[in-house]
């Protein structure tokens, strides 16, 4: 008796345990989706989702609809592969919206505790992928079929009385606000379809594809990011459509995530030949992006009015984990096309880089003589050319995720090598160039004879000019090249520099030796002389400035002959005996 009593005790306490544990993971829950989910519910529970879980779930509006609802964007992981879910794109499968929310809520929550949804980690997925969703994709049709005229302005109920075929009663609208039917409003055979040709509470496809302001802001979203899977929300008929024309590789890839959703969910694939519709979100989808779109119906047929709230817990039993895989395979998606890119990326550059090895030829294989040194047309375009590719390709590699950017910027090292290469190449014979001009112009102006203002300026640039292009001649690659450079542009310089420097500090002291006797400060010119005959004796004997010699030392010769003469200093004389005095008369 006593051992029954304990085991009673031992399982009522397991029982309440169990019990609290699940009332306490059914508080931490937000979304409610026992409720007829209307879109202020949606936009008040998004925005505690975001307070919530601040760094795993983000929203943003991304656009309004014809009556000027928000429609809100929200995002779900951390990683950089995307994939897109969406709900509610007909007014009276709101219960789609439901069922997105329940999502966000559910794996965020999963996220936090470690734990999984039918098998599937949710920390993991989502460190991998982020799942964007749009809930509610038409919230003017979703607020009219719930709640009927009266969120919606005076002036316009007639006009929708009147798309609703003159009944008050909006529990049939499928259309958005204006009605227009937002699933056969995409560029994917809109021209074949039918569905009547005036606004309707259904199946009007409207003017032409992509026109309704909704539609518009999905596709913007699609855009901007770039999702690698989609998954688009009805709820007639727990079936799946997936074929919309894609063949070979691409219908073997989907054809597998169709069948897989298939058995997850229990829904009936809807055969390739059966299914000849468009304009729907996953048929463009698949069309334009060339990836895996799949139209989710979740309910069994309810009939012109949305799905009861009772079905829910089954719906949500079937497609708990559906998210959490199509972020898992989206995941697969991207990594396999971000290496596809890499690798094609990496081979674009290694191609190009058989001709940016031509600048190789320019700075190096084919410099073998001094007159080798020079810069030309076709070296100028192909170096411009190979900076505008190296540009390019950095822009390329940093759309790559880190993980797959090695290959590629390992391989445009190469390319920049031989950019590098050839720009210190380029600015050395550039300097040189500009050193030999240089040295021209002074050496001619010495050999004439010419000092001026402009002839200190020269020299100055002259010794400048030198030392910076011995130092990029330093850069050069090669020692060959390195060494006809030298002969090139600084062996000239090094002949004339010790008689240039002479006639250069003979020409300053001068010019300081004129200005110091102009102000008459004699002893000053006096001890620059001194200086100034020194540096004539260390002057350097050469032919070539003759004229220059001749006109520092006229110059020498004027200064001097300038200075004033000094009068000689008169020693005194001894007194002849006629002038000395008799110190005897004195003294008498």
């Amino acid at each position: 008796m006593n051992k029954l009593k304990l085991l009673l005790s031992v399982l009522i306490c397991f029982g309440l345990s169990f019990l609290f544990s699940e009332m306490a993971s059914a508080q931490s829950y937000i979304v409610n989706p026992n409720q007829t989910y209307t879109y202020s519910k949606m936009v008040k529970d998004i925005k505690k989702l975001e307070q919530t879980y601040p760094d795993l779930v983000d929203a943003k509006v991304i656009g309004t609809s014809e009556y000027g609802r928000d429609i809100y964007a929200v995002a779900l992981g951390k990683g950089d592969a995307t994939v897109f879910i969406n709900g509610s794109h007909h007014a009276r499968e709101w219960i789609t919206t439901t069922v997105n929310m329940n999502m966000i809520d559910k794996y965020a929550n999963a996220y936090e505790e470690g734990s999984k949804i039918d098998g599937y980690d949710a920390k993991k997925i989502l460190n991998s992928t982020t799942l964007w969703f749009i809930p509610m994709v038409n919230p003017d049709g979703v607020t009219l079929q719930q709640t009927g005229l009266t969120s919606f302005p005076k002036q316009d109920h007639a006009k929708l009385i009147k798309m609703n075929d003159g009944s008050k009663n909006f529990k049939r609208w499928k259309a958005n606000g204006k009605g227009i039917d937002l699933n056969r409003q995409y560029d994917a055979r809109w021209n074949y379809l039918g569905g009547g040709s005036v606004p309707k509470f259904k199946n009007y496809k409207g003017t032409s594809p992509e026109s309704a302001k909704e539609t518009q802001v999905v596709l913007d979203f699609v855009k901007d990011t770039d999702p690698e899977m989609a998954i688009s929300y009805h709820s007639s008929g727990q079936i799946i459509f997936w074929k919309y024309g894609q063949t070979g590789s691409r219908y073997t890839r989907d054809r597998i995530h169709a069948r897989k959703i298939s058995s997850m969910t229990g829904y009936r694939l809807i055969s390739p030949s059966s299914y000849t519709g468009g304009g729907g979100f996953s048929d463009w989808f698949s069309t334009a992006e060339k990836k895996p779109a799949y139209t989710i119906e979740v309910a069994p047929y309810a009939g012109e009015t949305h799905v009861p709230i009772k079905y829910f817990k089954k719906i949500w039993q079937q497609n708990a984990a559906i998210g959490l895989y199509t972020a898992q395979e989206g995941a697969k998606l991207y990594n396999t096309e971000q290496l596809a890119k890499s690798k094609a990326l990496t081979t674009d550059i290694q191609t190009f880089n058989k001709t940016a090895k031509k600048l190789s030829a320019y700075y190096f294989t084919s410099v073998n003589k001094t007159s080798d040194l020079r810069i030309t047309n076709a070296q100028t375009t192909l170096y411009n050319k190979t900076k505008q590719e190296i540009t390019k390709q950095e822009k390329a590699i940093t759309k790559l995720p880190k993980a797959y950017q090695s290959s590629a910027n390992a391989s445009l090292r190469i390319t920049k090598l031989y950019r590098d290469r050839y720009l210190t190449y380029q600015t050395a014979v550039k300097a040189g160039e500009g050193l030999a001009d240089t040295h021209e112009e002074l050496i001619g102006t010495l050999t004439k004879g010419t000092f001026n203002t402009k002839t200190n300026s020269l020299f100055t640039t002259w010794k400048k000019s030198t030392s910076t292009t011995e130092t990029k001649i330093s850069n050069m690659y090669s020692k060959k090249v390195r060494t006809l450079a030298q002969k090139k542009y600084i062996a000239p310089v090094e002949k004339e520099l010790p008689a240039v420097t002479n006639l250069m500090a003979r020409y300053t002291l001068l010019t300081t030796i004129d200005k110091q006797a102009d102000n008459k400060e004699y002893e000053a010119v006096k001890e620059q002389l001194v200086k100034l005959e020194q540096l004539n004796q260390q002057a350097v004997a050469t032919e070539k400035f003759e004229q220059a010699e001749a006109f520092l030392k006229q110059w020498q010769s004027e200064i001097e002959q300038a200075l004033p003469v000094e009068e000689p200093i008169e020693e005194p004389t001894e007194p002849t005996p006629s002038e000395e005095t008799n110190e005897d008369e004195i003294a008498a």
